[in-house]
């Protein structure tokens, strides 16, 4: 797997049917719940069959925009400010309230001394059901929980609320000076058993490789500093990514995987990714089903690799 200069199909995407968004997004909604951002779920609200059908609509029209460049870009920009939540939420989010920049639910707001203005609207999202499991279940897969379901519950934006002020941080843009942020993901990388080498030259020109075999990240020489270290964050990405492993993986769903997940991790530790967006961030004509899929595992990388990037000292540069 390797980063290089553009590469676009013409194909068009194909459409596919509401049955397919219905079925997928509501698997994809109870997805990494472990890691769900909490809400108030005592503000439940009753799932009746036309909440259902707009709840339902509401994630199809967004999952339709992820077919073009521009969607799918357009949802890592709002994801990046949730990732805690899960795709399916995030979408919910994002077709509400598309300029939501923190959620909470409505005592939670006030437990931060801030209210809900009156007249708001609230945005309604699938909370999990966690449940104490039984005692077969503890015995079949030692889990002390068990998932039961989701209820929706309304949450709401800090746009929507007023009282004290709750700063909300954002990276600015960081300038890469020299090569010390990169040299830190190589000692990153080398504590997760990822060998990394700098090379002369490259076949078609890559910037970069990763050799799931070997376990080596391959970067070119002759790159300048910004464009090597974000080339670095998109082959730990494709390292982070356990479908590279198959010699059967798509070559370019994997590279659309590894570009979204360093964009979102990047843009969290306040580089600008908008160059290195532009390689990958497209849908070439896969179906929809299969972009949802593709958006949840963008998100699982993400995930990996923010872990890993922890470590890093903030501000990165100056």
């Amino acid at each position: 797997m390797s980063r290089g200069p553009p590469r676009r199909t013409s194909a068009p995407p194909p459409r596919w049917s509401a049955a397919v968004v219905v079925s997928s997004l509501m698997e994809l909604t109870g997805r990494n719940t472990s890691e769900e951002a909490p809400v108030d779920i005592t503000e439940d609200i009753t799932l009746t069959p036309s909440r259902r059908e707009q709840m339902l609509a509401q994630l199809g029209e967004q999952a339709e925009k992820l077919r073009s460049s521009e969607g799918w870009l357009a949802w890592l920009k709002f994801a990046r400010r949730f990732r805690n939540y899960s795709l399916g939420n995030q979408l919910l989010i994002q077709a509400q309230q598309p300029g939501a920049k923190f959620v909470a639910g409505y005592r939670a707001w006030e437990s931060l001394g801030r209210h809900v203005r009156k007249g708001e609207k609230g945005i309604a999202i699938l909370a999990p059901m966690i449940h104490k499991a039984s005692l077969e279940e503890i015995a079949e897969d030692g889990a002390l929980t068990v998932l039961r379901g989701f209820k929706p519950v309304f949450v709401f934006d800090l746009s929507q609320t007023e009282g004290d002020p709750i700063p909300i941080p954002e990276m600015p843009p960081t300038y890469v000076p020299d090569d010390a942020l990169f040299d830190q993901l190589v000692v990153l990388a080398a504590k997760a058993d990822i060998a990394t080498r700098v090379v002369d030259n490259a076949p078609d020109g890559l910037y970069g490789w990763w050799d799931p075999f070997d376990r080596i990240i391959s970067i070119t020489e002759g790159q300048d500093i910004a464009s090597k270290t974000v080339t670095m964050l998109h082959e730990l990405a494709h390292a982070f990514d356990p479908e590279c492993e198959s010699p059967a993986s798509d070559k370019a769903e994997r590279e659309l995987v590894a570009e979204s997940a360093a964009y979102l991790v990047g843009t969290e530790l306040g580089i600008d990714m908008r160059e290195a967006s532009s390689h990958y961030v497209m849908t070439y004509g896969a179906t929809g089903e299969r972009l949802l899929d593709l958006a949840n595992e963008v998100l699982m990388v993400a995930t990996f690799l923010a872990d890993l990037t922890s470590e890093l000292p903030l501000p990165l540069a100056s």
